[in-house]
């Protein structure tokens, strides 16, 4: 006696769901997700400097070396909150790229360069070094009220080539 099985077999995908597949993998690359963004109407009562430093980074990473990095800005961004002279700060990443972005505010210059210099943001920058394929950097000297308020403004400040600095590899 033989036994007849009834294999069930799906339609292929069509064109159009592998479209919207492809779209969709697509559109999530330009996917990204932020820290908070500072709220620069709370002024802190210790600052009363007029003009702040604007700090804004667009920083291309390896994919393939992307874990370390993400563990030195890790460190970097738990260490922000207790750098003398920070106004704000806010870190950006697209979800499955590998762009990155940071902005920060200082009080001063002399406060900036002092978090330039110190051992977390030394240490980060060398470990993560390898995985770094550019960076974009832009500093601005701007009163409170003309910082950006959200990560579009930020961008397009970035995105003016005046004053810009690009490094790489």
């Amino acid at each position: 006696m033989t036994k007849l099985y009834h294999l069930h077999v799906q339609k292929p995908c069509s064109r159009s769901c592998i479209v919207l597949f492809v779209v969709m993998l697509f559109g999530l690359g330009g996917c990204a997700i932020s820290t908070p963004f500072p709220n620069w109407g709370s002024k802190p009562p210790a600052i009363s400097e007029e003009a702040l430093v604007l700090v804004l980074t667009h920083i291309v990473v390896n994919t393939e070396q992307r874990e370390e990095f993400d563990r030195q800005t890790k460190r970097v961004i738990d260490s922000m909150r207790s750098q003398p002279g920070l106004i704000g700060f806010s870190a950006r990443r697209e979800l499955f790229g590998n762009q990155g972005w940071t902005l920060s505010v200082w009080a001063n210059e002399q406060a900036r360069a002092d978090f330039v210099r110190s051992a977390v943001h030394q240490e980060a920058i060398a470990k993560s070094a390898p995985a770094i394929v550019t960076i974009e950097l832009k500093r601005l000297t701007l009163p409170r009220e003309k910082l950006p308020a959200n990560w579009a403004q930020a961008l397009a400040l970035l995105n003016d080539p005046a004053d810009k600095r690009t490094y790489g590899k």
